[in-house]
């Protein structure tokens, strides 16, 4: 019966820094769990710090300018066809 015990004692014993990490993992995840909206507002603020947003004017803009490329490339990819090129010219001039 003393066997059985101290075998017992000597397991527990072995598991016992197991349970200890297992406790220490659990404490952070609450943690954070609990801290999650303060967490994900402070790495959004670092982001913005890294790479900020652009206006509503420079988005207006920088499609402006996506556009026009876009239409030089027809442009110039149609240059044989003397209707088209002219038809693609009038729908720069209007954007």
């Amino acid at each position: 019966m003393s066997t059985l015990l101290q075998t017992v004692g000597d397991t527990a014993l072995s598991l016992l820094p197991l349970v200890h990490s297992a406790a220490w993992v659990l404490g952070i995840a609450a943690v954070a769990l609990f801290f999650k909206p303060l967490l994900v507002g402070i790495f959004r603020a670092l982001v913005l710090v890294v790479k900020p947003r652009m206006s509503k004017d420079q988005m207006a803009a920088q499609r402006n300018m996506r556009n026009a490329r876009l239409l030089q490339r027809m442009t110039n990819s149609s240059s044989g066809n003397a209707s088209l090129t002219a038809e693609l010219r009038a729908m720069a001039a209007r954007s």
